[in-house]
C-alpha cells in the first residue's frame, strides 16, 4: 500500500489482495502522525482485482478515524467498480484523481442566492484548456490545435478539441469528448463513471478508447479504414460506434 499527496488530496494505492492486510498498514502509517492528514480527502486506487465489502469498509473507517474522507475511487473492472459504488465512493479517472481541482465544490455552501453574474449551477461554462488542465464539474474545456503525443487534456466536465488528436495524446473527461479532426490517440469519456458519455470524432481511429468503465481497443484495419464522422457509445455493456451524420 502507497499514500501519495496530491494537490487535491491523496491517492491511495490499494492494488494488492487481500485488503485486510492494507488496513493494518494504513493504520500505522497514519498512526506515525496522527494529525497529518486531518482534513484531506483521498481516492482510492482500487485496481482489477476482486476485494470483499467488508475490506473496503474497514479502510474507509480507518481513513475517517484519522479525519481523513475518502472521497472517490479508480476502478479497473466493473466488478470493482460496482463494489466502490456500493460502499458510497464515486468512479474517478485515474488522470482526474491525480489532477488539481480548480475549485472543491463538495464542501462548498449550496447557497440558493447567488452573486450578481454568477452562473447557476445548471449553466455550463467554457474555457481553454491547456496540457494537464483539469476544468472544474460542468465546465467545458476547448483545446485549438492538435493535441501532440505525450500531451494530456482532462476535465471534470466535457472536452472540445479543434483539431487533431495524435497518436500518444490522451482526453480524459468526466462528460463527453468532442474531436473536429482525427481522433488517434486516447480518449476517455464519462472518467466519473457517467456511462451515458460519448465521443465523437470526424475520423474516430483511437488507440484506446475508453467510456465509463468500459474499454476498447481499435484493430489496425480500423484505424486505417475510418473516414467518416463516429460518435462512440455504451450499448449493451460493450463500446459500439456509428455514423454520426
Amino acid at each position: 500500500m502507497q499514500i501519495k499527496g496530491t494537490k487535491s488530496g491523496l491517492l491511495l494505492h490499494l492494488y494488492e489482495r487481500p485488503l485486510s492486510a492494507a488496513v493494518s498498514q494504513l493504520r500505522d502509517r497514519l498512526l506515525t502522525q496522527p494529525g497529518f492528514y486531518q482534513g484531506s480527502r483521498a481516492v482510492l486506487m482500487l485496481g482489477s482485482l476482486p476485494a470483499e465489502s467488508a475490506e473496503l469498509a474497514a479502510i474507509i473507517a480507518t481513513l475517517e478515524q484519522f479525519g481523513i474522507v475518502a472521497d472517490g475511487a479508480v476502478c479497473d473492472t466493473d466488478e470493482v467498480a460496482r463494489l466502490a459504488k456500493s460502499a458510497g465512493l464515486r468512479l474517478v479517472g485515474a488522470s482526474i484523481a491525480a489532477s488539481p481541482r480548480a475549485r472543491d465544490d463538495r464542501t462548498e455552501h449550496k447557497s440558493s442566492e447567488r452573486a450578481p453574474g454568477e452562473r447557476g449551477s445548471g449553466e455550463r461554462t467554457a474555457k481553454r484548456a491547456r496540457n494537464g488542465q483539469t476544468g472544474e464539474a460542468g465546465e467545458t474545456l476547448y483545446h485549438k490545435g492538435t493535441v501532440r503525443s505525450g500531451q494530456n487534456i482532462s476535465s471534470r466536465g466535457n472536452i472540445v478539441v479543434i483539431g487533431d488528436v495524435n497518436a500518444g495524446g490522451e482526453l480524459v473527461a468526466a462528460g463527453d469528448i468532442v474531436v473536429w479532426g482525427a481522433m488517434r490517440g486516447m480518449a476517455h469519456a464519462g472518467a466519473e463513471g457517467d456511462e451515458s458519455a460519448k465521443v465523437f470524432a470526424l475520423r474516430l481511429e483511437p488507440m484506446q478508447l475508453r467510456i465509463a468503465t468500459k474499454v476498447a481497443v481499435a484493430p489496425d484495419e480500423r484505424r486505417k479504414k475510418a473516414a467518416m464522422p463516429e460518435i462512440a457509445r455504451l450499448r449493451d455493456g460493450g463500446i459500439v460506434t456509428e455514423a454520426a451524420l
